[in-house]
Order: structure tokens, then sequence, then C-alpha cells
């Protein structure tokens, strides 16, 4: 707990992660919500009940595409874990616990959106096992994407390609899942695309669960369970090739 407090605060003092994860997409929710109004969309919602499944993929995206990997490139670069160990700590205390520092920033990003979105907008709040549900879900996605930050980290050695590389990945995604526009609008080639990006399905499928219709996005935990086992594949490969390249 110790050194979980201590990401914690870290987190707290790089600008650039606190803006994307916790003020971004809080900004692009106003900007949206009050240019179009919020209007209703039927049986008692608005278009903010709509919108801040937007807002809130839009704020997970960069914690995993950008921060991340940016920390876990130059915690490997400078060697920081290392040094650290002639002080006595333990490496693989540290590593765990700033993994679940971006946890938690994802959490605490999700309840910004839904604290924002209700005091400002009056956004509907499901019952206590919908919300659980949903964050849970939103959650789980997380960490996919943290997987696949990790091996954008350690494929680009170099840490000043990984702030444009994350760039263009984090705005391609919200291409292809409908951050800028309605997904239904979307070119076909890029809805196909969209289909097997986790992402997509908690920016509009979940609306389902936060509407209480369903309680488990299926097609979402296949689709996500799926790549968790790939990508843990590919990023166990690349530790491996790593140890005996070192070796």
């Amino acid at each position: 707990m110790r050194y979980f407090w201590t990401s914690i605060k870290l987190q707290f003092r790089i600008p650039i992660s606190i803006f994307f994860s916790l003020l971004f997409p809080l900004i692009m929710m106003f900007a949206m919500v009050t240019s179009y109004g919020n209007f209703d969309i039927g049986n008692g919602y608005h278009f903010v009940d709509k919108y801040f499944l937007i807002s809130t993929g839009m704020g997970m995206m960069p914690i995993s595409l950008i921060s991340f990997p940016i920390w876990l490139g130059e915690s490997l670069q400078n060697q920081s874990y290392k040094r650290l160990e002639y002080f006595g700590l333990k490496a693989h205390h540290m590593v765990i616990s700033d993994v679940f520092s971006y946890v938690l920033l994802t959490a605490l990003s999700i309840l910004a959106n839904i604290v924002f979105g209700f005091i400002v907008y009056g956004l509907n709040i499901p019952s206590i096992d919908y919300l659980f549900a949903y964050i849970i879900q939103c959650l789980y996605c997380n960490l996919i994407f943290l997987l696949f930050g990790a091996i954008i980290a350690l494929l680009v050695k170099n840490t000043r390609i990984l702030m444009p590389a994350g760039m263009v990945l984090l705005f391609s995604s919200y291409i292809f899942t409908g951050a800028f526009s309605s997904f239904s609008d979307l070119p076909e080639t890029f809805q196909s695309i969209g289909r097997f990006i986790p992402m997509k399905y908690v920016m509009n499928d979940f609306f389902e669960i936060w509407t209480e219709t369903e309680l488990v996005n299926v097609d979402f935990l296949l689709l996500n369970t799926a790549l968790a086992v790939v990508f843990t594949v590919i990023l166990v490969l690349i530790l491996v090739a790593n140890k005996k390249r070192k070796n």
C-alpha cells in the first residue's frame, strides 16, 4: 500500500495524464451537450445519457495509449526500477503498484464523468447492480488497453516516439469507435474495424447496460477476453525475447 500511494502521488504530478484522463472528457461533454442541447431521446433519457459514454471512453484511452506507455518506456530506458532495488525497494512491488495506480486513475475518470454529467445535466443513474456492472466492464476494457500499451512501450525503444505514436493510435481509435460522430453514420469499412476495438462497445453498446436493458454485453466480453489472451501471449514472447537478447 505504501508503494501504491507513492504511485498515486506521482500520477497527479504529471499534467498531461491529469488533463487527458480527467479534464479533457469533461470539456468534451460540456462542449457537445451544450452545443447540441440536452434533448430528449425517449424513455426519460436525454442526449447526455448517450454522450457521456463517449466522453468516458475518450478519457480512458489516453491513460493506456499515452500515459502508461510513456511511463513504462521511460522506466525501462533509465532503469529506474533497477536503481530502486539498490535502496532495498522491491521492483516487482513497484511495477504492480504503478499498474494499479493507472487502474485507479481510470476509475476516477469514469466516476468524474458520471458525477459531472449528473450535477450539470441531470444524467440518469442506473440501479447499483447495473452501475457496478458498467464500471467493472469499463475497467476490464481498460486492462486490455494497458496490455496493448505495454506492448507498445516494449516495441518502441525510443521514448520520444511514444508520444506521437500514442497520439496517432488515440485519434485513430476515436475515429473508428465513433467518438466524433455516430458509429452508425461511419463508413462500413470504419464500422468493420471499430467492431474489433473493445472501446467501441464502451462508447456505444454499453448504453444498454446504462439503461438497465442488459447486465452484461456478451459480444464485448468475448472480444475483450480473446484480445486479452492474444496480447498476453505477445507480451510474454517479447519479454522472453528481450531476456534472451540480454543474456
